[in-house]
């Protein structure tokens, strides 16, 4: 699955959504935790990461194929996923969920405006968090004050992406790009 997903992300960012189409069956057909978040097991074994893979695919499935009518649902995993952050808070967990959540965003229509701002604000909400707890001296450090390279680019390049697309003001977050 991990392999068609990556597939399916690829075409998504050459404007083809056709690749959504081979994987969305697998994605509606996972199992479900009881709280009725996604088993990702089969995308990756961290659970943020493995959401970085599946929602933005799923979002694009439901926005061009499905009349946006898994909306609902896909707000519902993303709270649920925003609580276990609170529970697995790491700087790795909270940069692979707003990379995941920055690409979601871009697949969910605007138009549908209670949804779409209930994730912006989520971002929104979990950037100025992040920045709090782990931004010092010009680097995300870990709590412990350890760095994390891949960590740190993830969160900035999640970060850039949101400015770029008018999620987060560019001039406000410039430095944490």
């Amino acid at each position: 699955m991990k392999e068609q997903l990556a597939a399916a992300l690829k075409g998504i960012a050459a404007g083809n959504t056709e690749a959504v189409l081979a994987v969305a069956g697998q994605i509606k057909e996972m199992n479900r935790r009881e709280d009725g978040l996604f088993v990702m097991h089969d995308a990756d074994t961290n659970l943020f990461a493995a959401a970085c893979s599946v929602y933005p695919v799923y979002a694009a499935y439901e926005t061009e194929y499905n009349k946006k009518e898994g909306y609902p649902d896909l707000l519902a995993q993303f709270r649920i996923l925003r609580s276990e952050l609170t529970k697995e808070d790491t700087l790795e967990n909270r940069a692979a969920f707003l990379d995941a959540l920055i690409h979601t965003i871009d697949n969910v229509s605007p138009q549908l405006y209670e949804y779409y701002r209930e994730l912006v604000d989520l971002f929104r909400e979990t950037v100025r968090e992040t920045v709090e707890k782990y931004y010092r001296d010009g680097h995300f450090l870990k709590a412990d004050g350890g760095e994390s390279p891949e960590a740190e680019k993830q969160l900035r390049s999640a970060i850039a992406h949101a400015a770029d697309t008018y999620v987060l003001l560019g001039e406000k977050y410039e430095k944490y790009c």
